[in-house]
């Protein structure tokens, strides 16, 4: 038996009658062409085998809490931008004012944006024989608007000093908030004078004092408009001119 190598190959000489041993064919130890090669002990993985590599997530992660904070700041400035464009007053009420305040026309008052009674801040009293009325209105949900709008109108009657009454009036308003811009009115009673308060807010004021004989009337009007995402100042012609319709038909009636 052969212990080392391949069996010799034997074959039978038909000639002589004899076996003749014969070495092994060549290239014996190939294996025929397209047999897979084996593998020697220790295989290597081919590239790309084994689990993939980690992805950095820190991109993906600052991408969503940017997101997050640019959709918090759409929603943020939406409630603003509502807030203060939603409609300004309280719906309509049914408030009784004292009669000298059904002197002012609704149409004045739709010229001012307050056109809702406001009866808690209306009174009217009587110290010896002067008269003193206090009319106040505010703006009514849905029908007067944005922004911020306030009337209220002072009268007195039969005063005995009413020029003293004018001129301490006119006097007190130059010590308000804000710096006050004061102006003569002609054609409103026998004296009227504007005054006009704008302070660094949206908040303005604007007070028309006349005085026709001996009553004295004063009308406060005030508020500020809506602005895309704050309030702004009011255009002080129109506020004018609101204030001064008001006045107007108080001193007609005076």
């Amino acid at each position: 038996m052969y212990r080392n190598g391949p069996l010799p190959c034997l074959q039978h000489n038909w000639g002589t009658g004899e076996i003749v041993n014969q070495p092994p064919p060549r290239n014996w130890q190939q294996q025929p062409p397209g047999w897979p090669q084996q593998q020697p002990q220790g295989w290597h993985q081919p590239p790309g085998w084994g689990p993939p590599p980690r992805k950095n997530k820190a991109p993906l992660v600052v991408g969503i809490i940017a997101g997050v904070l640019v959709l918090g700041g759409v929603i943020a400035a939406g409630a603003v931008h509502l807030n203060v464009n939603a409609d300004g007053g309280s719906p309509k009420r049914p408030d009784k004012l004292p009669s000298a305040c059904g002197n002012v026309s609704e149409a004045a008052l739709a010229k001012a944006r307050t056109t809702n009674p406001n009866g808690l801040g209306s009174r009217e009293s009587k110290i010896g024989d002067d008269t003193s009325t206090i009319c106040s209105w505010n703006q009514t949900k849905g029908v007067d608007g944005k922004g911020h709008r306030s009337t209220d109108v002072y009268v007195n009657n039969d005063l005995d000093d009413a020029q003293s009454d004018f001129d301490r009036r006119v006097a007190q308003h130059m010590d308000t908030r804000g710096v006050p811009q004061q102006k003569p009115l002609d054609g409103l009673g026998d004296q009227a004078v504007a005054v006009l308060v704008e302070g660094d807010s949206a908040f303005t004021d604007i007070w028309i004092i006349a005085r026709k004989g001996g009553t004295m009337i004063q009308v406060d009007y005030s508020g500020w408009d809506a602005g895309l995402f704050t309030n702004t100042k009011p255009d002080v012609a129109e506020f004018e001119a609101a204030a001064k319709g008001i006045a107007e038909e108080m001193v007609a009636k005076a």
